[in-house]
């Protein structure tokens, strides 16, 4: 029985992880990498597996750096099902449209500038990644129109017996709505039966929308993400009277507060969470402006799917209070709509890409970044070469659209609305199979932090750990 790592290894993004029992083959997650140049570069590379060959997809949720390179797998011969939660298929729908759609845009607009022009940056979209010729998209919305149908949906909690050597079972992972882990019974073609366990992202407990992760007792194998391994959150309770406290001195200073985020459960937790500041009087006469399309889409899956709610989300709804809505907030539709935004003042703005790397919120720091009075508030993991982490890193200068720009906005870090897992959760998690596990695998994070977390839990478990490669090869023996 082999297990293959082709994404999420000493990287946290482009999770894929190709099992073949000997009997039947398939992977676990087929994500998009995103970064650098070198790891954007990977996403075009052949897949180290033939689509045509594999019989199943397990998706472990949404988001771009899980799902993102599915449409190439149909489009090089899958005929397999796709097997999910069905919030998580409806929002890789969002996510895999809205990427093929910026996808044609960049291509169509950059292939029609001379071939010579760099535009200030470098040439490559707006990525600043050097004088390369720009390359067709992935895929198109037609292509991902085309993945939809091969999905099938299963709830939390059944085992699933497919008769061909698979069994699995589906966990809430609690990242955001309709992730998650799996669990695995697989019978290789000598009889034997192993089973695997994939943790997929895990969120941290006590969130506010979706449930705690799920416990899991045994497994022989364990795939567990890094994200987070060397450190631990800051107190929910603490994050939110910074947050609150950013809000009000940026309203004072007469600033607006701009709000990278991933449209996908982030933005809905800030919606969330602003929602109880002003419904509470702890803020007012602060606009609230939503401007990403995909994260309006994704409000509107999150209302259909009430019963994936933590007990806090539920109780509102019993009282009849949308979490999701309140006075003062706004949602933007055109890209016309978000320029207006150019003229406001004392006002949120929450717009993508989380990590700036393209989307709204890139014309949004181009008008605000330079301004002392803006507060640009980070509420998630920034990948390293991303504009977001130069940003958070403290470089005094950055490059936006072309140009090169003074930051000279206030910027904060809220770690404690991460939807990851920190070092804690991850320990607490693991400790919860024991010592059964023969191996566990440290995957979906940095080298080194997985390394350091892979050192911290073979001496608490006293269990075999190991930090896998890009494309390295196992036999689980």
């Amino acid at each position: 029985m082999k297990l293959q790592f082709c994404g999420g290894a000493k990287t946290v993004t482009g999770s894929c992880f190709y099992v073949d029992t000997g009997k039947i083959k398939f992977i676990v997650d087929c994500g998009a990498f995103q970064g650098t140049k070198e790891l954007d570069d990977l996403n075009y590379e052949p897949f180290p597996f033939n689509p045509a060959e594999l019989d199943y997809v397990f998706l472990t949720h949404g988001h771009f750096d899980h799902c993102g390179r599915l449409p190439l797998l149909v489009k090089q011969g899958f005929k397999g099902r796709i097997i999910t939660t069905q919030p998580s298929r409806d929002i890789a729908r969002i996510v895999l449209l809205d990427a093929a759609g910026l996808q044609e845009e960049e291509y169509k607009r950059w292939s029609a500038k001379p071939k010579n022009g760099n535009g200030g940056n470098g040439g490559y979209g707006e990525r600043g990644y050097g004088n390369h010729e720009v390359r067709p998209p992935m895929y198109t919305t037609d292509d991902v129109n085309e993945l939809m149908t091969y999905f099938d949906v299963y709830p939390y909690g059944d085992s699933v017996d497919f008769r061909n050597g698979v069994e699995f079972r589906m966990r809430d992972a609690g990242h955001i709505l309709g992730s998650a882990m799996f669990e695995f019974w697989l019978t290789n073609g000598d009889g034997r039966t192993r089973k695997v366990v994939f943790s997929g992202d895990l969120g941290q407990s006590g969130q506010r929308i979706v449930k705690d992760p799920d416990l899991v007792r045994e497994a022989d194998y364990v795939i567990v993400e890094s994200t987070y391994g060397n450190r631990t959150h800051r107190n929910k309770d603490e994050t939110l009277l910074e947050f609150l406290s950013i809000l009000k001195d940026t309203q004072q200073r007469g600033g607006n507060v701009l709000i990278p985020s991933f449209a996908i459960e982030r933005a809905q937790e800030i919606i969330y969470e602003l929602n109880l500041f002003f419904e509470n009087r702890l803020l007012a006469d602060m606009p609230v402006y939503l401007d990403s399309p995909m994260a309006s889409e994704t409000v509107k899956i999150f209302r259909q799917f009430p019963n994936f709610y933590d007990e806090d989300a539920q109780r509102l709804l019993e009282k009849g209070d949308d979490p999701f809505h309140f006075a003062g907030f706004h949602e933007t539709e055109s890209a016309e709509d978000s320029k207006r935004l150019i003229d406001k003042r004392g006002c949120i703005i929450i717009a993508g890409s989380g990590m700036c790397t393209g989307g709204r919120i890139l014309h949004h720091l181009e008008n605000n970044i330079g301004s002392s009075r803006t507060s640009i508030v980070f509420v998630g993991y920034q990948v390293e070469g991303t504009l977001g982490r130069k940003i958070v890193d403290g470089e005094p200068e950055v490059y936006i659209k072309g140009k090169r720009m003074e930051v000279r906005a206030q910027v904060h870090t809220l770690g404690g609305f991460s939807a990851h897992a920190d070092q804690n959760d991850l320990r607490y998690w693991l400790r919860g199979f024991g010592h059964t596990p023969r191996r566990v695998f440290m995957v979906h994070g940095e080298a080194d932090v997985a390394q350091e977390f892979a050192d911290t839990m073979k001496e608490e478990l006293s269990v075999d750990t190991h930090v896998p490669s890009l494309n390295e090869v196992v036999t689980l023996e």
